[in-house]
């Protein structure tokens, strides 16, 4: 009983006769059994082939020693499983021997897992010191060109210097931001967030556009790009396009940074089929240095430059390669090499793709003359605001330009735009929010194009954005050819829009209604129009919290309905929308906040116009009593 609480059987041998008795404890352990009279011949045969010289030599130490403590040996039991037993064992006279064995698999295994994680942080430890070498030189480098083309401007050179400076800084801010994105997107790796996208696109089409981005590069060097397979009838697929031409830019990227002369080949075609599936193989193809076989091995490890000296001078974090691989991978495709020293390189890449049935949507032209576009600007850094304001205003549009997404919402509700570029991390207000609240207000309003630019690039973040209602999106750093073209192809199609009208106080019925009802009726409706400015949005509010919809939009009505009376203003617009928007039953906070706001201006505004009325109206007005409305009730809201 104790034997087999502790986890301990025991053995007596006689070395003379060659015979060994085990405990049932020890039959248990060993796969034995119960009773059965061993000889030390079996027992040595059951001993795992490699322990049975040390086996031979212990226990010749041990009978001449007189004991034996803790020896560690693998015991391959008769019934398949190997085990490790740990004996001691001591001497009783000449010939006889006795011990105890005790299974000592799981301690194995627990000192193995001690060691594989032992050697992990070591090598993680290891990882983080090479990392940060690299990192340093990588970003050192280009920002040392930084700098250093700053320091070189700040001397005011001549222009054509100037022309040359500028063009350094671009590249080594390229470079910089290349590394960044690099980073970024092996930690997302690293830790499982890369989120693939699943949308429609020609795969045909992305090719040839991605080889155009690479056309300058090649020509600079003196080499020739051509792009194949991407002829004919388009190639609709489904997958995430973005992740694709980044595999692909790395590629080119990688066989200019390495060819000399000579030509480089992009092509696609498709590889094989499956019912569910189009298997597409892209290769690219140079006549650079090669790779020698020794390299090939480690070309999609982290952190690996064929050619160190080279990707110094040009820039490189080394993660490309192994980034590209793990995108294919996550794709379900895959990535390969064949090269050799000299010879140049064929990279090859496989991606499967569902495949999608239609023609694909051709954009339409419109026509040749393109216009100026009236643009808001929502973005919270000043610097960032007054780059792109300034960007903007040199192509020759219109730019309103906020710090937030409230200034955005109610630039909205008062000002027609063509576009709105919404930032999506702002105060008071972010994008998210200020979006749903436009596209919560009245057409034309609603019916803007919103794109919305951010640094946070992740799908699942841009799936927010356009769960939100925006059309498109741009990444920080915002590239300028991408937002110029982009908004080119918006300009030559868009419609002008219609400056939206002041606010305008009609003193002509106001007049008519002196002649209709008199002074004393006047000056009534005077004062109750400019109570309920400022009251009725408190109780459309407090109708909004307390879901009481339908109160809500009557209240919101008859404020529009009052307004009229007097005038045009754009709190009417916004009345209509929130009043619609409580007919369904959701409102988003915004709109309550941008009424109170919008109430308050024109109450100011109201009060100015009426500043001059005739005496007699305004001391009528002035001894008109308030009216009393009843409160609305709260929703009883209970505790737990």
């Amino acid at each position: 009983m104790a034997e087999t609480l502790a986890g301990f059987g025991h053995w007596r041998a006689n070395l003379a006769e060659g015979t060994i008795i085990v405990s049932p404890q020890m039959s248990e352990i060993c796969g034995l059994e119960r009773g059965a009279r061993l000889t030390t011949g079996y027992f040595t045969e059951r001993v795992h082939p490699d322990d049975r010289e040390r086996l031979s030599a212990v226990m010749a130490e041990a009978r001449e020693t007189g004991e034996l403590n803790d020896f560690r040996l693998r015991w391959m039991r008769p019934d398949g499983p190997t085990i490790y037993m740990t004996v001691s064992c001591r001497m009783d006279g000449a010939d006889a021997m006795f011990g105890i064995i005790h299974d000592s698999t799981e301690e194995v295994e627990r000192e193995r897992a001690l060691i594989v994680a032992r050697d992990q942080a070591r090598a993680a430890e290891r990882a983080r010191g090479d990392f940060l070498t690299v990192m340093s030189e990588e970003i050192r480098t280009p920002m040392q060109g930084v700098i250093g083309t700053i320091d070189l401007l700040r001397e005011d050179p001549p222009e054509q210097q100037r022309l040359r400076l500028f063009e350094s800084l671009a590249q080594s801010a390229c470079t910089l931001m290349t590394v960044v994105d690099d980073l970024v997107d092996q930690s997302r790796i690293d830790v499982g967030r890369i989120v693939l996208e699943s949308r429609e696109f020609d795969l045909k089409v992305l090719v040839r556009n991605t080889a155009d981005l690479y056309q300058g590069s090649a020509s600079a060097k003196g080499l020739t790009l051509e792009a194949n397979g991407i002829e004919g009838d388009a190639a609709i697929v489904r997958g995430d396009p973005a992740r694709v031409q980044q595999i692909l830019s790395n590629l080119l990227s990688n066989a200019i940074k390495f060819t000399d002369q000579g030509k480089i080949s992009i092509t696609a075609s498709i590889s094989r089929r499956t019912p569910e599936s189009d298997y597409w193989m892209v290769t690219v193809q140079d006549s650079g240095i090669g790779i020698g076989e020794e390299a090939l091995g480690r070309i999609f490890s982290r952190f690996e430059q064929v050619d160190a000296a080279r990707n110094r001078l040009q820039g490189g974090a080394g993660l490309g390669l192994s980034i590209s691989q793990q995108l294919a991978e996550a794709m379900g495709g895959s990535i390969a090499v064949s090269s050799e020293a000299g010879q140049g390189s064929i990279f090859s890449v496989e991606l499967p793709f569902a495949t999608q049935v239609g023609a694909p949507k051709v954009a339409d032209e419109g026509d040749d003359e393109a216009r100026p576009l009236r643009v808001l600007l929502a973005e919270d850094n000043p610097i960032n605001r007054r780059l792109m304001k300034a960007l903007l205003v040199r192509h020759g549009h219109d730019v309103v330009a906020v710090e937030d997404g409230r200034k955005a919402l109610s630039a909205m509700t008062t000002q027609r735009f063509d576009l709105v570029l919404m930032d999506m991390q702002m105060p008071e207000l972010d994008g998210i929010g200020a979006t749903r609240a436009i596209r919560a207000l009245d057409p034309p309003a609603a019916e803007t194009t919103i794109v919305a630019i951010s640094a946070d690039a992740m799908p699942e973040r841009r799936r927010l954005y356009f769960e939100a209602g925006v059309d498109s999106f741009l990444p920080k750093p915002i590239v300028s050819r991408q937002l110029i073209e982009m908004i080119d192809k918006m300009r030559r199609s868009a419609e002008p829009v219609k400056a939206a009208p002041a606010d305008h106080f009609h003193r002509e019925r106001l007049s008519w209604l002196v002649e209709e009802a008199g002074e004393q009726d006047a000056a009534t409706l005077i004062r109750m129009l400019m109570f309920d400015v400022s009251d009725r949005p408190k109780r459309i509010a407090a109708a909004v919290r307390a879901r009481a919809w339908e109160v809500a939009a009557t209240e919101a009505e008859s404020l529009r309905a009052l307004l009229d009376n007097f005038g045009q203003f754009g709190l009417s617009q916004l009345l209509g929308s929130i009043a619609r928007q409580c007919a369904r039953h959701a409102l988003p906070p915004a709109l309550i906040e941008e009424l109170e706001t919008q109430a308050a201006t024109l109450a100011l505004f109201f009060r100015s116009e009426l500043g001059g009325l005739p005496t007699p109206l305004e001391r009528a007005v002035d001894n008109v009593v308030e009216p009393q409305f009843p409160v609305i009730p709260q929703p009883n809201l209970r505790q737990g």
